[in-house]
């Protein structure tokens, strides 16, 4: 089964604060994570990171290091979809080189990284990508980037943040609902579509 989470920002205490996420620091949050994907998930499954599972906004901010070893307690694989966050690990800290990342992730456990993906769930296609403003004009994207400030529907697709489902990751059952909920209530709402 495929899992979906965006937006942990892991290895730092700002994004707690930012979020009003209730655990006293990044330590409790990432234990927290751990044990919630764990009971969720096995070894056949992959969990989809829609961006920025690391926190790093400048060349002094290392903690991205550590935070990507989650990947290490999680009894699942993990697809990387790369991030505003991991864009800048890979800038500072890898030459702009994508693929040294890539590889640098590959090593520690990670199934793949990308910047984008296609998936089908249950004869439905989707679309990947990190950043709403670039969702596909063809198939339904799962995104992340915009925390709770969107709520879960637009009518391109849904956000996955994990401050929408309380840092549970979606499956596959959670997206075909929320489609189910587009088709026939939400894109009917004259209301939703003024946002």
């Amino acid at each position: 089964m495929y899992y979906f989470t965006s937006d942990l920002h892991l290895g730092n205490n700002y994004n707690l604060i930012l979020n009003k996420r209730p655990f006293k620091d990044y330590k409790q949050f990432e234990r927290y994570l751990v044990k919630t994907w764990n009971s969720q998930v096995d070894g056949n499954d992959i969990i989809y990171v829609i961006g920025d599972l690391v926190d790093c906004h400048n060349k002094d901010n290392d903690t991205w290091k550590k935070s990507l070893n989650i990947v290490k307690k999680i009894n699942s694989k993990i697809i990387l979809i790369m991030g505003n966050n991991e864009e800048r690990v890979v800038k500072y800290f890898f030459n702009n080189d994508f693929e040294a990342f890539r590889q640098y992730c590959l090593k520690l456990g990670y199934l793949d990284v990308k910047y984008h993906d296609k998936i089908k769930i249950k004869h439905r296609a989707f679309y990947l990508t990190h950043k709403p403003i670039n969702h596909s004009k063809t198939m339904l994207t799962l995104f992340g980037h915009s925390h709770n400030a969107m709520g879960i529907y637009k009518s391109f697709g849904f956000n996955i943040g994990c401050d929408l489902s309380h840092f549970h990751l979606y499956d596959e059952n959670d997206i075909m609902h929320f489609l189910d909920m587009k088709t026939n209530f939400w894109d009917k709402d004259e209301n939703l579509k003024l946002i």
